[in-house]
């Protein structure tokens, strides 16, 4: 009888990250503030360290939620399980001043198995976007002093998934991903007067609660070419979806004590219950790879996003359509080596590259990202203890606007056991 005592020890742990990181605030990125904040990217523990390809990879030892006609590829007699926690440390640079932050948190928590020979499943918790933002602006203005405005944020956005693949032909498969988007969006504005005792401080802040379905479709064509080589096209589509919110709003002026503590004085508006839709726009993505067995895959990707549709509540924003395009690296010395382990390591790269959907004083904001990792095999297991590392930039101090120079680390953990196996006694 097998002990899995020490696999649902890492289970617990995976969950309790998952909890504890979400109940947190963490203060990144000041571009958060704009459309639903600041979308996490969509990767599994190999596909991280390989620039975020994913759309034609089928791994039969990993979870790519990213297509779900992948999951065709899982072993008919495998449960698996993946999760990964990623640590991200930002600097934040204008012309004439620099500030960092750093935060860890949950990047997915995935199982996988199979129901038939033709039919996989997958079910995951994935962060979607986060908000997380602390800005202040001081002017001088004649007859009253000192003028501050605050913009301050905070929340997530979550994505609870139940996904289906199909294998169609040898060769075709297809899959489907049902998608639960929930989570609250806090955001407040603020203006202060401190040097004057007659004008009071006012502040209008909003809290966006989200919870609505979003559907997302997947093909996987790979074909045999040759005596070992394998040739891969995927594509992916989710359609733009109309997401039910609900909106609270209070505005109310204040005053500020001599320790900070804020004093309410009157309540401008208070509209607690204020229903609404978030308008996701759709978006699409094709992806090729090249594998030679167990050896070595090359793979690249495009996305894209049809971000000018978006709307709050039927207000349109200054969002702009955004691509991303990615090519990733994976090598194996010799994947079957007894005496040398570094052989048996996977060692992955991978960069991106593409425009963000923020515009910013006519600037189209462009983000990049160089990426490198490994695949650790546990011995006598077909599990894999995954590490990598991601550094790039988004943005520019041109026009006064922010640039961000970010790193990234992702540490997860890939568990594949043989639990539908029968095992026979003599």
């Amino acid at each position: 009888m097998p002990k899995y005592s020490s696999r649902i020890l890492l289970l617990f742990l995976f969950v309790s990250a998952a909890l504890s990181s979400r109940a947190q605030t963490h203060f990144g990125s000041p571009y958060s503030r704009y459309g639903i904040g600041d979308l996490f990217s969509q990767t599994n523990n190999t596909s991280f360290a390989m620039g975020g390809v994913n759309l034609a990879v089928r791994n039969p030892l990993a979870i790519n939620y990213m297509n779900p006609a992948s999951y065709t590829a899982f072993d008919t007699l495998s449960f698996i399980f993946e999760g990964g926690v990623t640590s991200k440390s930002i600097n934040l640079k204008t012309d004439g001043l620099t500030q960092s932050s750093n935060y860890a948190t949950l990047s997915h928590l995935l199982f996988g198995f199979p129901i038939t020979k033709w039919w996989k499943m997958s079910a995951g918790l994935v962060p979607f976007s986060q908000t997380g933002y602390n800005i202040a602006e001081t002017h001088l203005v004649d007859s009253i002093g000192s003028t501050q405005r605050l913009y301050e944020g905070s929340g997530g956005i979550n994505q609870f998934y139940l996904g289906n693949g199909f294998k169609i032909t040898k060769d075709l498969s297809f899959g489907f991903n049902v998608s639960y988007i929930f989570g609250t969006l806090n955001k407040s504005r603020s203006i202060n007067y401190p040097d004057s005792i007659f004008i009071r401080s006012y502040r209008i802040v909003n809290s966006s609660t989200i919870g609505d379905f979003m559907f997302t479709y997947g093909l996987q064509y790979n074909k045999k070419i040759g005596k070992n080589m394998h040739l891969g096209i995927g594509a992916v589509f989710t359609n733009s979806v109309n997401l039910n919110a609900t909106d609270q709003i209070l505005a109310e002026t204040y005053s500020l004590g001599s320790s900070g503590i804020v004093y309410i004085k009157d309540t401008i508006e208070n509209k607690p219950d204020v229903k609404g839709k978030i308008v996701l726009p759709m978006s699409y993505g094709l992806g090729m790879m090249l594998m030679k067995d167990e050896q070595w895959m090359i793979a690249a990707d495009y996305k894209y996003q049809n971000w000018s549709e978006y709307s709050y509540f039927g207000v349109k924003d200054s969002l702009k359509n955004s691509y991303q395009a990615a090519l990733g690296f994976q090598f194996t010395p010799n994947s079957a080596s007894v005496t040398n382990y570094a052989q048996r390591i996977n060692y992955r790269f991978g960069m991106r590259y593409g425009k963000t959907y923020l515009q910013l004083r006519d600037n189209q904001l462009s983000e990049y990202a160089f990426s490198a990792g490994i695949g650790l095999p546990l011995n006598k297991t077909r599990s894999t203890v995954n590490l990598g590392v991601e550094f790039g930039r988004r943005g520019t101090t041109d026009k006064n606007l922010i640039q961000e120079n970010f790193f990234k680390i992702n540490l997860g953990v890939s568990v594949s056991e043989l639990w539908f196996y029968r095992r026979k006694f003599e």
